[in-house]
């Protein structure tokens, strides 16, 4: 009676046990999953709706659906003439069209001066379903322009995902740098771009260590063995929680993403440094299409 007993005990702890690691290991997929559903629904708003970059040139830049324009927006509903930039050096004044309604996110606008923040933005500017705003890349400036009915947004077939592997949840060590360190790195549209990194972080995978470089706020730039063939040629992102101190933080392969450029020719992005090249594949995260 007493070994009965004892058998019933561990198959009840086995049960229980099995259980609770399938437990976890369905809330860590739902999990990722619920990050890429998040993440996707950000990109589509984003991305998908961009339909034109354009260099600035100097003097006037004008832009809407006529084809007298500087840059032409071939796209129903977009009026014949939103308005223009007029570039003088490192000076820019927006002029819109006297019979639109265009609005900042506070006031209502015409013609305006405009500024470029620290991250190389300008204030956002909105007419219906059209957006717009100009950013600057290494010395040059764009007119990115956004338009919430444009088609690609419907046509475009979601990223592949490789099925969610624990085993790509790893621990890692951060450290920090004393001093940020700044580099050029290879980026889309300008070519080469300057970027930071403010420390690092390292990892064991089949009994061999790899450093990763980490930018702000956890932002790291990874390329492996699956670039080109089954996941974005470009390289893909990811981000860590950066502690306070160094120490423990978690790489979570499976969140590895695509980066804008996957998604339209008109975004720009920086691609992953030599150091951020890992020697073997990542079957995790997002595929191409």
């Amino acid at each position: 009676m007493k070994k009965l007993s004892s058998l019933l005990l561990v198959l009840i702890f086995c049960n229980c046990s099995g259980n609770s690691q399938q437990k976890e290991d369905s809330d860590y997929i739902s999990e990722v999953n619920a990050y890429f559903k998040t993440l996707n629904n950000e990109r589509k708003n984003n991305y998908l709706q961009l339909i034109a970059l354009y260099p600035l040139k100097e003097g006037s830049n004008t832009f809407g659906k006529d084809s007298l324009n500087d840059l032409i927006l071939n796209f129903d509903l977009i009026p014949n003439y939103v308005g223009s930039y007029y570039r003088q050096e490192d000076s820019l004044i927006f002029d819109g069209a006297k019979d639109l309604m265009v609005q900042s996110m506070d006031s209502t606008t015409l013609k305006t001066p405009v500024k470029i923040d620290v991250q190389g933005n300008s204030e956002k500017l909105f007419h219906q379903n059209l957006s717009w705003k100009i950013i600057s890349r290494s010395n040059q400036y764009y007119l990115r322009i956004w338009y919430k009915k444009n088609p690609k947004i419907n046509t475009f077939k979601k990223f592949l995902r490789y099925p969610t592997n624990k085993d790509y949840l790893i621990k890692a060590q951060f450290t920090s740098y004393e001093q940020e360190k700044h580099e050029i790195v290879k980026a889309k549209i300008d070519g080469k771009r300057i970027t930071s990194f403010i420390g690092n972080v390292t990892f064991a995978l089949n009994d061999k260590n790899f450093t990763l470089e980490v930018g702000h706020n956890g932002f790291i730039m990874v390329g492996d063995l699956t670039n080109s063939n089954t996941t974005y040629g470009g390289g893909r992102y990811m981000y860590i929680t950066v502690p306070q101190n160094n120490g423990d933080v978690n790489l979570d392969f499976n969140k590895l993403y695509n980066p804008p450029c996957s998604y339209s020719v008109f975004t720009t992005c920086l691609f992953p440094p030599s150091q951020n090249q890992l020697s073997f594949p990542i079957f995790a995260g997002e595929q191409s299409i």
